[in-house]
């Protein structure tokens, strides 16, 4: 089951457009299912109909590769989870609108940055190989998958300091360390492959083993606040979806941004610059 999964998300990745939007759409609804068991089993019960609308606004928006307009969607998602719950019956409380933005910002506003990812870069009529959108997504989930097969297998066999006892049972640092270097290592190959500056590629691959494990800490924090072992049973033994894609949802906002602050230079990185620079001529 997980072999068909990754293979339909590569496949998706490689054709983008609008089914890399479905994939994401349909990871995004997954991941909002197990949120909901999550957050019910301790009476949390999030608005569904602010989620979804959301998710359908900021896909759509993203797909169209308009990033500018996911900040008022956002925007407008949190006002109106505080009106929608204060109308709803059985009366919502505290909790309710707490849940219904961690659902929003967590499980929607992050995963749509991977749409946006595989715009990045790209110009009309480029071949899929070509386009750099792809390198960089492909990238992402390379890195970000070694690192968790690493880590596993690493800890599993020489792993004898545990890296986060009280959240997690069966991390050790040995398998943290294993999991930075096999990112390291395959995203250094993309970096190759591709001709992304080997700077850039080896300090993205630090963060994103860095993220992709604190990513896989939050998840394992959250089900253990509401005492569940698994957030779901999706994939059998192996648990649900959000324990499998825990690791990469902070991954493709960090990846994105990243590339378009530093390696593309857009945004953050010129208007630093020219601070810098002003404040130089002002000393």
């Amino acid at each position: 089951m997980g072999l068909i999964i990754a293979g339909i998300f590569f496949g998706a990745a490689t054709l983008g457009g609008w089914l890399w939007s479905l994939v994401v759409l349909a990871s995004i609804y997954l991941g909002n299912r197990e949120l909901k068991n999550l957050l019910g089993s301790i009476q949390v019960l999030p608005s569904q109909i602010i989620i979804y609308l959301s998710a359908i606004l900021m896909v759509i928006t993203a797909s169209l590769d308009k990033p500018q307009f996911l900040s008022p969607i956002l925007t407008l998602s949190i006002i109106a989870s505080f009106f929608r719950l204060l109308f709803r019956n059985p009366r919502a409380h505290i909790g309710d609108i707490g849940g219904t933005l961690l659902v929003v910002f967590y499980m929607v506003y992050l995963p749509v940055h991977f749409i946006l990812l595989r715009h990045l870069g790209n110009s009309p009529g480029m071949s899929y190989w070509d386009q750099p959108g792809l390198h960089y997504l492909v990238m992402t989930l390379a890195v970000i998958s070694a690192s968790d097969v690493a880590a596993y297998y690493v800890g599993r066999s020489i792993g004898k300091h545990l890296l986060y006892p009280e959240i997690s049972p069966k991390k050790t640092r040995e398998g943290a360390i294993g999991g930075l270097f096999a990112g390291i290592g395959l995203g250094v190959g993309c970096g190759l492959l591709w001709h992304i500056p080997l700077i850039h590629v080896v300090i993205l691959s630090v963060l994103l083993v860095i993220v992709g494990q604190l990513g896989d800490l939050t998840e394992s924090m959250m089900k253990r606040d509401v005492g569940m072992k698994d957030s779901g049973a999706l994939l059998a033994s192996h648990g649900g979806f959000l324990d499998r894609a825990d690791s990469y949802i902070f991954s493709g906002v960090v990846c994105y941004y990243y590339i378009y602050w530093f390696i593309l230079r857009q945004g953050l990185a010129p208007d630093a610059i020219h601070w810098l620079k002003q404040l130089q001529a002002s000393i």
